[in-house]
């Protein structure tokens, strides 16, 4: 293929990737108990996602009395709402998936929350009449007694029961993302807190075949059999409390007890949700930071703790409420970080309401991004970033300064999505460096959607247009230089079909012929050009504008149009091979 052409495909590659964008601590030592009375101010912002990282739509969010559905990136924010001190609540529902819910302490200014919500099927199908037993493959279980099926009004249902039956092990990594609450809080039978460790979850719903909710009713139990984790079996001891998850509290409360039995524990219940086999502990804390190889603190990074997750600062630091009485791991699992990993870290058993200062944990350098969300008056603004690759979403972490510092996988192209939470949106696309480097954007303003200062735009004239000026609401706006070509391509593209490409020679200021590239507008595209100048102002290195201007002939399949006037400036990628 003529490597010319390549470069022009790659650009009109990014051009298709945005037209898919367009249609689509106080002074008590713990403080996030549910307990903790007061309440405060935050602004809830935050995304949902599947269990493969994609971000769902149309999912109804619920917090505190306060009502979203999610956006077509999956994302939702609550903007000021009063919420408890001690702990906030927030509950995803959509039918195809069981409800998800997730509890954050919430932080000054805003608090994040990522949801992930697992996809229900039905697993087993039993007859009420004469009940049955749902079996997984590990060996757990659920038996349902004859007749012990009712409506949600409690009268007796007859008929055909679909069961979405799954089991949950607390070894998994995915387990801290979709485990309920997210946080393992609970409230035990005397009302006071606690922090689960969990030995196993069964995870049970009902329906009708026409999709009404049912249940068993508290005169017939059923029986429950949870299989332990191989590497949990010599540590579970001989009883343990059951604990059901609580979507109106957002909280897991105790209720009976299961009974080890091998390496499996058995237990009745008297009604579905999720059942947790649980050893209850007192609360405590660990505080910790992750920097990269050379020391710098890195933001926006999963450090799973035990059961749970916490997601680091701007300043790299993290904490999370744990269970006292129990060893635990903290580790940085690549499968959540997109290839990051560090070394485990191993906690010894902790006593209640200790502060325990988990050891510097270093990672690899990776690439960075940085940058500067401005207003129309260049006045720095405040918001959340979601950065997306691989039609997944890989981070989302708040802009409490409108600076922000984010590590990306390299050779990526990067989708970074700014929300201020006044509702401004910045939206745009980058190829991510190949090396650990840093690739500074600059600044990025909500006039225009791109950076600052920075103009991408032309005047068109033919094709049924006359002197027609039009600006892009650029979405991406990028120059990459092509070593082996020594070719540098410009492309913008914007939410509204407009965009253009241009190929010149080099990588230098001065005077060039067009090479090649395309044009669109509003359905319009170019074939090719008659004569394109384009005239290179600045030239800069990588992270840095790329600005000039272009005018000349395009050809178009409605007859030729001319361009004058035409300004790009684009931030410089690093540089490709071909």
């Amino acid at each position: 293929m003529n490597k010319i052409l390549k470069i022009v495909l790659i650009a009109n590659l990014l051009i298709l990737l945005i037209a898919a964008i367009g249609c689509s601590e106080d002074g008590s030592i713990i403080t996030n108990t549910p307990n903790n009375g007061g309440s405060t101010t935050t602004t809830i912002t935050g995304i949902v996602v599947n269990e493969n990282n994609v971000p769902i739509s149309g999912v109804t969010v619920t917090a505190h009395g306060h009502v979203k559905t999610s956006g077509a990136n999956g994302e939702f924010m609550f903007t000021d709402i009063t919420v408890p001190q001690g702990r906030l609540f927030v509950k995803a529902e959509k039918p195809g998936f069981f409800t998800a819910t997730r509890g954050e302490q919430p932080k000054a200014g805003a608090t994040v929350v990522k949801i992930t919500m697992m996809q229900k099927s039905v697993t087993h199908t039993i007859n009420s009449t004469t009940g049955g037993t749902a079996n997984l493959n590990n060996g757990s279980m659920v038996e349902i007694q004859a007749g012990s099926v009712v409506k949600s009004d409690g009268t007796t249902y007859n008929g055909p029961v679909n069961m979405s039956v799954v089991y949950m092990d607390p070894t998994d990594v995915k387990f801290s993302e979709t485990v309920s609450g997210g946080d393992m809080m609970a409230r035990r039978s005397d009302s006071t807190d606690a922090v689960l460790y969990s030995y196993g979850i069964m995870k049970v719903e009902m329906e009708s075949p026409a999709g009404e909710r049912l249940n068993v009713t508290g005169g017939n139990p059923s029986t429950i059999t949870t299989t332990i984790p191989a590497s949990l079996v010599s540590q579970a001891p001989a009883t343990i409390p059951l604990w059901y998850f609580d979507e109106n509290t957002g909280l897991w409360c105790e209720e009976g007890v299961a009974t080890k039995q091998g390496n499996k524990y058995v237990g009745t219940v008297n009604h579905f949700t999720d059942w947790n086999n649980d050893y209850p502990g007192y609360l405590t804390r660990v505080e910790g930071k992750i920097v990269d190889c050379q020391g710098q603190p890195m933001p926006g990074i999963i450090v799973k703790v035990g059961q749970t997750t916490a997601v680091t600062n701007a300043n790299g630091e993290y904490t999370r409420t744990v269970p006292t009485g129990v060893d635990f791991t903290i580790s940085v699992e690549p499968t959540q970080n997109f290839g990051m990993s560090g070394t485990p870290i191993n906690i010894p058993a902790l006593t209640q309401n200790q502060v325990y200062q988990v050891p510097l944990c270093q990672l690899a350098c990776f690439p960075v991004i940085t940058g500067t969300f401005k207003d129309c008056n260049n006045n720095n603004i405040y918001g959340t970033l979601s950065v997306f690759w691989d039609n997944q979403n890989q981070g989302i972490l708040p802009t409490q300064t409108g600076t922000f510092r984010v590590y990306v996988a390299p050779n990526k192209q990067a989708r970074l999505k700014f929300t201020s939470y006044s509702g401004e949106i910045i939206d745009t696309v980058v190829q991510t460096p190949s090396t650990p480097v840093t690739l500074n954007l600059g600044d990025l303003s909500t006039c225009g959607g791109g950076q600052t200062n920075c103009e991408n735009s032309f005047v068109i004239t033919g094709a049924g247009y006359n002197n027609k000026y039009v600006r892009l609401q650029t979405a991406v706006s990028l120059g990459i230089y092509y070593t082996t070509d020594d070719v540098t391509g410009v492309t913008c593209a914007a939410m509204d079909t407009v965009s253009f490409s241009l190929i010149f020679p080099g990588k230098t200021t001065g005077s060039f012929a067009w090479q090649s590239g395309a044009l669109v507008y509003k359905g319009l595209t170019t074939a090719g050009a008659k004569t394109v100048n384009i005239n290179v102002t600045e030239y800069g290195s990588v992270g840095e504008h790329i600005r000039g201007t272009f005018e000349g002939t395009f050809q178009s399949g409605s007859g030729p149009v001319t361009i004058t006037e035409g300004k790009f400036c684009v931030t410089r990628q690093p540089d490709h091979e071909e």
